[in-house]
């Protein structure tokens, strides 16, 4: 046990911004609350334009090209993930007295109270880890087979001009090689797999310099919520197709909508509260219809306890002895139950 309080004693220290007095014993110990973690998933579009885009009607008989260069945004989804972290404003440094049963009352590694001679709880942590695999990009000025005619020319015409030759070469080569119709036909699939898709990858590239490219980054956005009160249809974030994910108060972007609904406690009025020289305080939380939309879609709709939005009410200590065990949930603060060994 004391190693328990050791915890106790030094970890929330550092959490929070308490005062204490040197070498006297002292626990400190938090409530824990609720907030909100709204990850959006986004899409950061840029087109560019090819380098002979004016002349892909001449050679390509296509006006469907990119003409100037563009960067946009696009929303993929949208999540609320509730998140338990300590409460600053619900902390509370304790002085127990000798042999006082709040000597035995135990936090975890946020400092979040978990009960009275119990073990420290743990609150679990989701990691996801994201990998991304980058493509190498090749230059399509080395698959242009300008001879010297197109090279001397310095003309961006005749460089076009060059370059559509050889996209129809391409597609040439690959209706003969389908038909059988050249010099050497690969024996086995896998092998004619290959050119197909290398002479595939040549065209789509060099069709790039005249109908432009297209770039999609996947990016992650984040907002942290905290509830203080109920609300509803309150403007949590905009997003712009020219910034993504925007404050509420910037007009370029389309509102997104948080609404919190739920029946506060009742809690009848003591006319004298008389003042406890040591108490430990559970909450007792509320649960709320969580809800967060735009004007089109609902992307989030359940149930959530929070605990800061509830009452306070202290650990029933008189019932409890020294082999007594209160508990008490990290994530809630709602005191649970009591175990007496008899």
């Amino acid at each position: 046990m004391k190693k328990i309080l050791f915890v106790i004693l030094f970890f929330p220290l550092l959490a929070v911004a308490q005062t204490v007095t040197e070498g006297q014993f002292t626990l400190i110990y938090s409530l824990p609350k609720t907030e909100f973690e709204i990850t959006a998933d986004v899409e950061r579009i840029t087109e560019t334009p090819g380098e002979f885009y004016q002349y892909s009607e001449r050679y390509l008989a296509t006006s469907d090209v990119i003409t100037s260069k563009r960067v946009y945004f696009r929303l993929k989804s949208l999540q609320l993930t509730p998140k338990t972290v300590a409460d600053p404003d619900r902390t509370y440094t304790i002085i127990p007295s000798k042999r006082s049963l709040i000597s035995l009352l135990t936090v975890n590694d946020q400092g979040i109270l978990c009960g009275i001679n119990v073990p420290p709880s743990k609150i679990e942590k989701d990691v996801q880890i994201e990998r991304k695999s980058n493509k190498p990009v090749r230059s399509t000025k080395k698959l242009l087979p300008l001879t010297e005619e197109y090279m001397l020319a310095g003309s961006v015409a005749k460089m076009a001009e060059g370059a559509a030759r050889h996209i129809y070469r391409i597609r040439e080569n690959k209706v003969d090689l389908l038909a059988g119709d050249v010099e050497y036909v690969p024996t086995d699939g896998a092998s004619m797999k290959t050119m197909i898709e290398q002479m595939d990858e040549q065209e789509k590239e060099l069709t790039n310099l005249f109908t432009g490219t297209t770039t999609v980054e996947n990016i992650t956005q984040k907002i942290t919520f905290v509830p203080t009160e109920g609300v509803n249809d309150k403007i949590l974030f905009r997003f712009s197709s020219f910034e993504g994910v925007v404050s509420a108060d910037d007009l370029s972007g389309e509102p997104y909508y948080i609404s919190i609904n739920y029946n506060p406690i009742k809690v009848e009025p003591v006319e004298k509260k008389r003042r406890v020289k040591e108490e430990v305080l559970t909450i007792i939380p509320v649960s709320a219809q969580v809800s967060l939309f735009n004007n089109d879609k609902v992307f989030y709709n359940s149930e959530l306890i929070i605990p800061q939005l509830g009452d306070l009410m202290p650990l029933p200590l008189k019932t409890m002895d020294k082999k007594s065990r209160a508990y008490v949930s990290p994530e809630t603060g709602r005191f649970l139950t009591i175990e007496k060994n008899l």
